[in-house]
């Protein structure tokens, strides 16, 4: 059988024919720029080409690093905003820290009877209020609390403890309608009693003498004289002051300077027999 690749003599031909073509290039190449120019044409045809065949795969390139950046862009996003989330929730907790201690050493540094006890106390938190005039404590029977007990906090007097449980007690406020308080005029022997008028209204006081020397804007602070309460606690400031033309006395309307909504704190003061 005749073999096919049998032809070696025409091989070997082209292959010294090859050699000699390429060493004559290279020759050409070394000291002439003929092939320099022959590329540098070739190249400014080809390059068009090329920019067509690669502008899909750039294209897609560009799409794809710009999801790629976006997501990564996203959740760069959403770790900043949970660090400053969580930040800002660290610095409101050190603010309300740094209220709570101010509150507690103005109500610390109140000046008690020296007969009396102090038990500070925590306000109760209620969603659903059953009355605005009244608030509960997390001190109750097992502390010596009983119904009488006075209570204040750094802004002045708070009101007294009408009912007591084991853990909790509750507060009548001085702005109920069913509280009395005996007070005087800041650096004067004026004396006289005032009476809560509901929460969302100011102190009254009626049957004031119009001999009374009182005037608007003067400071209560309590009388102690029912000796329930210390003497010189602020009470509030005189609002308006009305004449009753039928009864012939002067009834005075009290701004307290107790703030309802920013009672946290209390001191419960209790006879220390």
């Amino acid at each position: 059988m005749k073999l096919i690749f049998n032809k070696r003599p025409i091989c070997k031909l082209k292959t010294i024919i090859f050699i000699i073509i390429s060493t004559i290039i290279i020759v050409i190449d070394m000291y002439s720029s003929f092939f320099v120019k022959i590329r540098y044409d070739t190249n400014h045809i080809i390059s068009p080409i090329y920019f067509i065949l690669n502008k899909p795969f750039s294209i897609y390139e560009n799409i794809s690093n710009f999801f790629f950046k976006n997501n990564i862009i996203q959740k760069n996003n959403k770790y900043l905003f949970n660090k400053i989330l969580q930040q800002n929730i660290q610095l409101y907790d050190l603010k309300e820290i740094k209220q709570e201690n101010n509150t507690l050493k103005h109500i610390l540094k109140l000046p008690l009877l020296k007969e009396k006890i102090s038990i500070l106390a925590k306000k109760i938190p209620i969603i659903l209020p059953r009355c605005k005039n009244e608030i509960f404590i997390d001190k109750g029977s097992k502390d010596n609390i009983s119904p009488g007990t006075i209570v204040l906090n750094e802004q002045g007097v708070v009101g007294q403890v009408i009912s007591s449980r084991k853990t909790n007690s509750q507060v009548l406020l001085i702005c109920n309608k069913n509280f009395s308080l005996p007070v005087q005029i800041q650096n004067s022997n004026t004396t006289f009693i005032i009476n809560g008028n509901g929460c969302t209204k100011f102190l009254k006081s009626e049957y004031i003498s119009t001999d009374t020397i009182i005037k608007k804007g003067d400071i209560l602070v309590t009388s102690g004289l029912d000796e329930q309460y210390p003497q010189g606690y602020p009470v509030g400031t005189i609002n308006n002051i009305v004449f009753d033309k039928e009864k012939n006395f002067n009834i005075v309307y009290v701004k307290p300077f107790l703030q309802i909504k920013q009672i946290k704190y209390v001191l419960l003061l209790i006879n220390s027999q």
